[in-house]
């Protein structure tokens, strides 16, 4: 039996999934990452409330409460840092799950890391319910850009035609291990782990009948992210029309040169700052926050001298899928790479950097409201004495408590090292040619004591 015929549009009817009364169902949707996974996440959790007058239950106490499930059932911490609240997150989700008298939604891409044994551990747990495996795909011409900045909005400072070389099936190029990870994987090890789509689907779909093995396609380019909710909702056997959709702001990608000035920040930090800080101050304000989304900003995509290998990659995972058992909602063309893309996919230049550059410079500046404008003085009257006001004694107003601003730590950078860098960069080469050489500071000494800098 094969998942579908990959020629045709797979219909899939949302009556048949629907809740029954007395039947509990978890749809468990475990990756890929980058396949519109945040979108579904951010529409599940704003749509909580008219879900569960449907029966469809979406735990969890916040949104990141399936992020730290994962962590939980894998026993690991996000680059060396332990949330507290990571500690029994599994089980919490579980007992909602089993509480709940009808189909309940766990969803995040990293479910996908999870090994066979782990995976076999996570369905055990449970065996109250019947469950149903999910995975979202999406085409890898469109993955593989994704992604690398996804790495990059992670500390990551591998070059993007490094990535992509290190990735190619067959590759001579030895893997490199990605520093801030939690293991000794490689760029192109983590890679696979997560898209190689049929393994995950084996390691997730032992012993599960083909009915409850789902294989969603993300639309093609261009298409109404809303048709991505409507295939996943035809899966959790719910009337799409139910859920509120999100604002489309969040998880924006970064364009060609936001990603290539924030790679190039992360070789500058080389790791320094602790991932707690690096998250708030870099990953959220800065790239999310600043860079994402910028106006008239070249989108990444994959250079035309890539484009064959990706599609030959693409052709083997499609004709894997139509062979395995499990049931395909939308297309398997959806994952096929076109022979030509749409977009300029020359590097960023100079002037692209500097204008991202220019940006990110502002938004790390506060700006608060102008001062309110002072009233000019009254003149005083001509002649004879001046009357002197009386001060009148107004009360105090009632104390109101500022809310407590949380106080990041602060990360402790080599100056020496950061300094070195900025001397030995092709940049504070020019800069030096065209400024002059006492334009930046006068390099420290090798036995210079270390100092605690902000990022």
């Amino acid at each position: 039996m094969s998942c579908t015929d990959p020629r045709q549009p797979q219909a899939h009817d949302a009556a048949a999934n629907a809740p029954q009364s007395g039947r509990q169902r978890v749809v468990l949707h475990v990756g890929t990452p980058k396949s519109g996974t945040t979108y579904l996440q951010e529409l599940l959790w704003a749509s909580r409330p008219a879900l569960a007058e449907a029966g469809v239950l979406y735990p969890g106490e916040h949104p990141g409460a399936h992020f730290h499930a994962v962590l939980d059932a894998q026993q690991r911490s996000f680059h060396g840092h332990v949330d507290p609240g990571v500690a029994g997150a599994w089980d919490r989700i579980v007992a909602a799950a089993r509480d709940h008298q009808g189909t309940t939604v766990v969803s995040h891409e990293l479910f996908g890391d999870l090994s066979g044994a782990e995976a076999a551990r996570a369905l055990a747990d449970l065996d109250f319910a019947e469950v149903h495996v999910v995975v979202t795909v999406r085409d890898l011409a469109r993955q593989l850009p994704a992604v690398w900045q996804e790495d990059v909005k992670n500390r990551h400072a591998l070059p993007f035609a490094d990535f992509l070389d290190m990735v190619r099936p067959g590759s001579d190029r030895p893997d490199e291990q990605r520093p801030a990870a939690d293991t000794t994987e490689g760029h192109a090890e983590a890679f696979w782990l997560r898209h190689d789509v049929p393994a995950v689907l084996r390691r997730w779909a032992a012993g599960l009948p083909a009915e409850q093995v789902h294989v969603v396609t993300v639309p093609p380019q261009g298409a109404d992210p809303a048709l991505l909710w409507e295939r996943f909702a035809a899966v959790v056997g719910v009337d799409p029309a139910v859920a509120t959709q999100p604002d489309g702001r969040r998880n924006q990608s970064l364009g060609r040169a936001e990603s290539e000035l924030l790679r190039r920040l992360n070789e500058r930090l080389d790791y320094g700052v602790e991932w707690p800080l690096y998250a708030a101050r870099i990953t959220h304000h800065l790239a999310v926050g600043a860079l994402a989304g910028r106006p008239g900003s070249a989108r990444l995509t994959l250079p035309a001298g890539e484009r064959a290998w990706v599609s030959a990659a693409a052709d083997a995972v499609v004709a894997e899928l139509a062979a395995l058992d499990c049931t395909v909602t939308g297309d398997l063309e959806d994952l096929r790479v076109p022979a030509r893309g749409r977009d300029d996919d020359r590097p960023a230049d100079l002037a692209e950097l500097l204008d991202a550059a220019l940006d990110a410079i502002a938004a790390l500046i506060p700006v608060g409201p102008p001062p309110a404008p002072q009233p000019a003085p009254e003149p005083a009257p001509a002649g004879g004495p001046v009357a002197v006001a009386q001060p009148v004694a107004v009360p105090e107003p009632a104390a109101v408590a500022e809310p407590a601003v949380p106080v990041l730590p602060q990360p402790r950078l080599p100056g020496a090292h950061v300094v070195a860098r900025a001397g030995r960069d092709r940049g504070a080469r020019l800069w030096r040619r065209v400024v002059g050489a006492r334009a930046l500071p006068p390099r420290p000494a090798a036995d210079a004591p270390v100092e605690t800098a902000g990022v």
